[in-house]
């Protein structure tokens, strides 16, 4: 029914518009109001996330997410953004369970903390600000507009006109688990706006079996 409403044509604009006009401007603490993140409580911008807010965001992906994830694995979130799909995998792989979160960009990894913050299942989150891709190294970064979007220099993928551009820390994942350390994943979920070959240049077979 909730996405039945964005098919309805001049009915459609006419909620939206609606919605609009009685939504806050600006960042405003919800309380999610369905799908598998219902009762959490994110940080949106209700004029441009209310999808998140109804929980009616990406929909195919979440049960993909729910068919795959198991309690107890270690998953990586590679473009994390606001943390909505980092917060949906820690309550899937439960207390005994990691999920890693890379972002890069400052403004969305602020979000991300806080929003972490906000919730039991931020515990089990690790936020990692930085990019990942073929090399641990520094590189350009750039971001769109919307501020919700950017991709890694190098990368391919959808051509924009990017708003602006920054130089962020990149991590390669053989670096990040084989010297570094750290846990293996057991899945991997990507959004990085073509970077996707970049961030899976090296993964070493040991990470890539387990996907």
């Amino acid at each position: 029914m909730r996405r039945g409403l964005y098919r309805l044509g001049p009915i459609t604009r006419g909620v939206r518009s609606l919605l609009n006009a009685s939504a806050p401007h600006g960042l405003t603490e919800v309380e999610i109001a369905a799908g598998p993140l219902a009762r959490a409580r994110l940080q949106l911008d209700l004029q441009t996330e209310k999808d998140l807010w109804l929980g009616t965001y990406e929909l195919e992906l979440l049960r993909t997410l729910h068919d795959f994830v198991r309690p107890g694995t270690v998953v990586y979130d590679i473009g994390a953004n606001l943390g909505y799909l980092s917060l949906v995998l820690a309550r899937t792989v439960g207390a005994s369970g990691q999920v890693v979160a890379f972002e890069p960009l400052p403004a969305n990894f602020s979000r991300l903390q806080t929003n972490l913050r906000l919730n039991p299942e931020g515990e089990r989150i690790r936020a990692v600000e930085a990019a990942v891709g073929a090399q641990s190294t520094r590189s350009q970064f750039f971001s769109h507009a919307s501020g919700g979007m950017g991709k890694l220099e190098g990368s391919s993928g959808r051509r924009f006109e990017y708003a602006d551009s920054m130089e962020v820390q990149v991590i390669c994942l053989d670096d990040w688990v084989y010297r570094n350390g750290e846990a293996a994943p057991a899945l991997v979920k990507i959004d990085v706006e073509g970077a996707e070959a970049l961030a899976l240049a090296t993964l070493g077979d040991d990470v890539g079996n387990q996907q």
